[in-house]
């Protein structure tokens, strides 16, 4: 496993081309494309980019150790949310490669396509602000890419990292059968009260669900409101109750069959979220306890510039 400075994967390459962009790569080998860390490198220095220092996994503890003009993750959501954090307010630009199964962060922003094609249009690309959020509880804060929420979701990573870990398989679960789990979840699923808090405004109520969404898309693709915007300084915040329990049921099995569906669930827009009775959440894809009586949920608008 390579870790730390790398300053020539393909020297030959380098060696007939001009270095315009040194890169610090942040690559998880595990991620689910099969793309290897020299193909990545290759065509880095193909398109005239220095790869002055490269990290694996989803730690990046030291990924700014060298001077660098542009941070690379290649990888899935963990990656690019490792990376994500680690730049926050420092100014250096994001590029994603995306690698994994369900890439719900670059869907978000429109980075999709070949590793080649996308590594040749960064020097045409546009910057494009993401927004991350602070979740705040006993434990101290934490920065996120997709959503922190409540309910099912974190009943469903739980039941889904439980499956793998009893196959013995390391790898990520195909979205497909985390899908399969996450409705096998809902069928047991009992409302639990909770009250919620959108700028001030509380809402009290027995909830199968309460998420707030800083991407469409979160988890296995599972697509829960298609009015967020990771770039306009609002979360989405989606809330489902025992009389929407029929319709996300119905959402998930189409989304198992392959066939296209949208959810209709109450959603608005907030900038500062409480969360008063959460007895289990997630942050992005960590399952934890809040273990405290009110979790707070802020924004940070253009915390990090990703080129698109």
């Amino acid at each position: 496993m390579l870790s730390g400075r790398c300053i020539s994967c393909s020297a030959s390459v380098r060696g007939t081309l001009r270095v315009d962009v040194r890169v610090s790569l942040l690559f998880n080998e595990n991620a689910g494309d099969g793309v290897s860390l020299r193909q990545i490198c290759e065509s880095l220095e193909r398109h005239r980019h220095q790869v002055t220092r490269v990290e694996q996994g989803d730690g990046c503890s030291r990924l700014l150790a060298e001077p660098c003009d542009l941070v690379v993750a290649a990888g899935g959501d963990g990656t690019v949310a490792a990376a994500a954090r680690a730049l926050a307010g420092r100014g250096i630009p994001l590029a994603i490669l995306p690698l994994g199964t369900a890439n719900n962060i670059a869907k978000s922003l429109g980075s999709s396509g070949p590793i080649d094609d996308l590594i040749g249009g960064w020097t045409s690309a546009r910057r494009r602000p993401l927004d991350l959020g602070m979740v705040s509880g006993a434990r101290g804060e934490r920065r996120f890419v997709e959503a922190v929420g409540g309910g099912l979701i974190p009943i469903g990573i739980a039941a889904t990292k439980a499956l793998t870990a009893g196959n013995g398989r390391s790898q990520t679960l195909k979205p497909v059968d985390a899908l399969r789990k996450y409705r096998e979840t809902l069928l047991h699923l009992k409302p639990r009260q909770w009250t919620v808090s959108l700028d001030g405004v509380r809402t009290t109520g027995s909830f199968l669900l309460v998420e707030v969404l800083n991407t469409p898309s979160i988890g296995p693709n599972l697509v829960l409101s298609l009015d967020v915007n990771p770039s306009d300084g609002f979360f989405c915040v989606v809330m489902a109750m025992e009389e929407h329990r029929e319709q996300l049921d119905g959402h998930l099995q189409h989304l198992i069959e392959g066939r296209s569906s949208e959810l209709s669930l109450d959603s608005q827009p907030a900038r500062h979220v409480e969360i008063e009775g959460w007895h289990d959440m997630h942050v992005d894809d960590r399952v934890s306890l809040p273990e405290k009586a009110v979790v707070s949920v802020c924004i940070e608008p253009a915390a990090v510039q990703v080129l698109a």
